[in-house]
């Protein structure tokens, strides 16, 4: 396979006439794992294995461990295999007998879709609404980078999933939704590789398992918001930064608010209720940062 360099595009909502294929026999992704052991971090490794046919459908048969050879993945409920069939922009996963949506590439601004929760509550679903959409080029190839928010996540439901999709991709923090208070959380993808793409995130081996310091040394984890703690209804990003968006999370890992940068360098925080959150600081499909926010009041 050819390392390739992504180039970020960022231009107008663009609708492709060609399909990329979600998932070919031989993709394999690498995420991040946190396994428990007080600041290390270990790796999650999802293969496309073969296929298997159901209902009369040809799905890829996805297989998941992590780095220890296991396949405790908390209460992600991506278990061992996973059976998915794409139909044009569409990605269904099978599920209780039944297909499911998981992807639409194809969502445009405004648009949104349902992915089925976990057996937790198993009649709920994570609404996943698009709030804009951009190209990366790899290898030639122009994929759709799909930005999204989950309206429904505080108020139904805990579920905790990233916020970029990339077409023939997938989400950039795991392959599906996860339950925002199991222990231990599989997010971040540190690569994705199949016969024709090779994307790294990362600047050290995919199957690497390091120190977290060592791992994420680029990443800036402090002084990143002025003031810190807030009395206010804004807050200032540091000037060292380069970021065209934040992602603000609670305690519980749910969503909060996304910040999309497009003049200055100031957020409005005033429809944030008081308290604790996490911020992820993100240049493109680039980490560059992550600290913690704290609300006080107005």
């Amino acid at each position: 396979m050819k390392k390739i360099t992504i180039l970020l595009a960022f231009l107008c909502p663009l609708f492709l006439a060609a399909q990329v294929e979600f998932a070919p026999v031989g993709a394999t992704w690498y995420f991040d794992y946190d396994y428990g052991a007080p600041w290390k971090l270990g790796y999650a490794k999802v293969e496309v294995t073969g296929i298997d046919t159901i209902q009369g459908r040809a799905c890829k048969r996805i297989e998941s461990k992590n780095h220890l050879g296991g396949i405790d993945w908390g209460c992600s409920y991506f278990y061992p295999v996973l059976q998915v069939y794409q139909k044009n922009d569409l990605v269904y996963f099978y599920r209780e007998g039944t297909f499911q949506l998981l992807y639409n590439f194809g969502a445009q601004v405004g648009e949104s879709w349902a992915v089925k929760i976990p057996p937790f509550s198993s009649n709920d679903s994570l609404i996943i609404l698009v709030d804009s959409v951009y190209t990366i080029q790899v290898n030639g190839q122009d994929l759709r980078v799909q930005r999204v928010n989950f309206p429904n996540q505080i108020v139904e439901t805990v579920m905790d999933w990233g916020s970029v999709i990339v077409e023939g991709v997938g989400n950039l923090e795991y392959a599906v939704p996860q339950h925002g208070l199991c222990d231990p959380q599989i997010y971040g993808l540190r690569c994705y590789q199949d016969d024709s793409l090779d994307l790294q995130f990362i600047s050290y081996p995919c199957d690497s398992v390091k120190h977290y310091v060592d791992t994420r040394e680029s990443i800036i984890r402090s002084g990143l918001f002025t003031p810190n703690p807030v009395l206010g209804n804004t807050v200032v990003l540091a000037d060292n930064i380069d970021a065209d968006r934040i992602v603000l999370q609670n305690a519980l890992g749910a969503t909060k608010k996304t910040f999309l940068f497009l003049n200055g360098r100031t957020l409005e925080i005033a429809d944030v209720e008081p308290g604790v959150y996490f911020a992820t600081i993100f240049q493109g499909l680039r980490l560059v940062g992550t600290d913690k926010l704290i609300i006080i009041g107005r």
